[in-house]
């Protein structure tokens, strides 16, 4: 053999092959993978985990939805029917059997209330304006697809010009198809001349008379 004669011969014996190590590269390459397969086991742990997402709450019926607002509408009806009710109610206990000349003690706050409840009656819808700044109309009446501006004057005597006027400014300022003076006392020579003149429909004594028996008669 080789080695026993460089062994005689004085030649050292060859030196084992050293056994190949694994390179530094080698080593970061496995940590690399083996920390990837720990996150993606980690990862499947909590995937297996999760509570499962709420379902969405199921669309309400519209049969349902119809139902309940049809109710709503209607208890909101009574609700406004019983109020009108109530209003006529107290009303009639104020001011129900009062005549024409019983109608000159009252405020002019009352009679605008007297006057509402009146055109009520003859099948009107009546707003009411603003106590203070309300541009010359009292009331605003609605019937037949027409707005009437009312001018409220409870007075024991005359009225003049100056009611016409603020009825013409209402009527402007409102927007309607008419003016209206009512009062329960009269008219002086010059109102009268001028609401003839500028078509403003007078009420007086006389014919609010006959808006009230009308009125009771009704009842």
């Amino acid at each position: 053999m080789n080695w026993i004669k460089n062994w005689i011969y004085g030649n050292e014996p060859p030196a084992k092959q050293a056994t190949p190590q694994p390179s530094k590269e080698n080593l970061q390459t496995r940590h690399l993978r083996d920390g990837l397969a720990f996150v993606k086991q980690q990862k499947n742990c909590l995937a297996s985990n999760e509570v499962p997402a709420k379902k969405a709450a199921p669309q309400q019926d519209p049969q349902a939805r119809y139902l309940r607002d049809t109710l709503a509408f209607a208890k909101q009806q009574r609700d406004e029917l019983h109020h009108k009710q109530n209003e006529h109610e107290r009303w009639q206990r104020h001011y129900g059997s009062l005549h024409v000349d019983e109608l000159k003690k009252l405020s002019g706050t009352e009679f605008e209330d007297y006057l509402a409840e009146l055109f009520k009656s003859q099948c009107y819808q009546v707003e009411m304006t603003p106590l203070t700044g309300d541009y010359g109309a009292d009331l605003i009446l609605h019937k037949d697809q027409q707005r009437t501006a009312v001018q409220a004057k409870c007075y024991a005597g005359s009225v003049g010009v100056a009611a016409v006027q603020e009825a013409l400014s209402g009527m402007a300022y409102y927007r309607c198809h008419s003016a209206w003076v009512v009062t329960t006392g009269s008219y002086t020579s010059n109102a009268i001349e001028l609401a003839r003149q500028s078509n403003v429909y007078l009420i007086g004594q006389k014919e609010l008379g006959k808006l009230i028996l009308q009125m009771q008669n009704g009842r």
